[in-house]
């Protein structure tokens, strides 16, 4: 937390005064162009606000969710550290976060629960659509080897228009693959604590969020059952 930055979480407030501009000057970024198989939004105003700011043609299928929210710092929402560094309970906090709770705030396995199960879920509806592109990809090859047609291409499988396509001179070595894009609009805490659960090796210390008007690109594997990361890219 930047010295002197206040305490936003469950309460938080609307976007700082010149934040929109900011903002509207990455719509034309490519890594916000093109369609999104899931637009994931908090569901707290400030992120709503960025993403109508940033990305306005994608706001129709955004999904705005409570457990994207930043954590709930309770009693100590809108406080900066200047005014807290003296309590004893917040430095207590600071230095272990896990085991310390903000008095009338979210407790860390809370905060850290719905996050898991947000990323759970994703993954399991990415893994089926992958699967579907992957079965549709099978028939292909086998019609192609049965001189039923030359060609199928399957164009839109699932909802984010992800597609199988085989080359009928070889069969042998078509595969199906799906390209999901996800953009996530949350909090600084969240995305630390995803890249915490995503990248292995990686803590929600040592996790860095990018900075405001920055868009972080992940690009993730899944290979026989288990999700990598390929490579991390900010712009």
């Amino acid at each position: 937390m930047e010295q002197g930055a206040p305490l936003f979480g469950l309460h938080g407030s609307a976007a700082a005064p010149g934040g929109a501009e900011q903002l509207s000057a990455i719509r034309d970024h490519s890594a916000l162009s093109g369609e999104f198989w899931r637009v994931c939004c908090s569901d707290l105003r400030r992120c709503r606000e960025t993403l109508a700011a940033a990305a306005p043609a994608l706001e129709h299928q955004a999904i705005y969710d409570s457990r994207l929210r930043e954590m709930n710092f309770g009693a100590w929402e809108g406080c900066t550290y200047e005014q807290l560094k003296d309590n004893k309970h917040y430095r207590s906090w600071i230095d272990d976060p896990e085991s310390v709770t903000p008095p009338g705030g979210e407790a860390w396995e809370e905060f850290a629960g719905r996050i898991d199960n947000f990323w759970t879920q994703l993954q399991r509806e990415a893994e089926a659509v992958a699967a579907g592109v992957a079965e549709v990809a099978k028939v292909a090859v086998e019609s192609v080897a049965g001189s039923v047609t030359p060609l199928i291409d399957a164009d839109s499988i699932g909802p984010g228009g992800c597609n199988a396509k085989t080359d009928a001179s070889e069969p042998e070595s078509a595969q199906g693959s799906a390209i999901l894009r996800v953009l996530l609009v949350t909090h600084g805490g969240v995305i630390r604590q995803l890249l915490a659960r995503i990248v292995e090796g990686m803590t929600f210390y040592t996790a860095a969020a990018p900075a405001p008007g920055e868009v972080t690109v992940m690009n993730l594997r899944r290979h026989e059952g288990t999700w990598s990361r390929i490579a991390r890219e900010v712009q």
